[in-house]
């Protein structure tokens, strides 16, 4: 089995790429999350899902133990394949996806495509009674989670990229934890606009 590779990126695509690992060329398909955080890079790092059936092995690879131990979670849930798993992990942030559960917010997920509102309250459903695992993957749990969510959906709104409005949305919160919302949003739109 393997769970982690170390190589250089031989060719990247938004959903695949070539690993070379000391000469030999790993396929891995990703989601669009880690293709963001290592678009550029030459050397990366990355855990891996391995998916061994009798007539398919495939190897998933994520950026964070977060999203990979979340692709797992994701599989378990019936109805849910390897490639749904890698949309919703495309489509939305892990901090996110895990406030859209804590907080039944079934119409955020309804925002990646091929997740209808039926599917997206089964998978709220499914993951909430999981929901102690998910609370370890937010940043910053301490924090209210219907703030970070309120202000990510805001930013949304106005077009900016969910996943960029979440990135500066929880570096706001790490430095000013008790920052009022109208702040946490123009501090966000500043960081995003520059």
């Amino acid at each position: 089995m393997i769970a982690k590779l170390k190589g250089k990126i031989d060719e990247l695509k938004p959903a695949e790429l070539i690993l070379d690992v000391h000469g030999v060329g790993y396929h891995v398909l990703i989601p669009f999350t880690t293709y963001d955080k290592i678009q550029g890079k030459q050397e990366i790092e990355l855990y891996i899902y391995t998916l061994h059936k009798e007539d398919q092995f495939r190897l998933f690879g994520f950026s964070s133990e977060n999203e990979k131990q979340l692709f797992s979670i994701l599989l378990n849930i019936s109805g849910i394949g390897p490639s749904m798993a890698l949309s919703i992990l495309s489509g939305m942030a892990v901090d996110l996806l895990v406030d859209a559960v804590q907080n039944s917010n079934s119409q955020l997920l309804t925002k990646i495509p091929g997740i209808g509102k039926s599917k997206a309250e089964k998978l709220i459903f499914e993951l909430k009674r999981k929901i102690k695992k998910l609370e370890t993957f937010t940043s910053s749990g301490n924090h209210q989670p219907s703030i970070r969510n309120d202000a990510v959906e805001a930013l949304a709104s106005l077009g900016f990229d969910e996943s960029a409005a979440l990135k500066s949305v929880n570096d706001i919160i790490n430095k000013f934890p008790d920052i009022p919302i109208e702040e946490l949003i123009k501090n966000a739109l500043k960081n995003l606009s520059s």
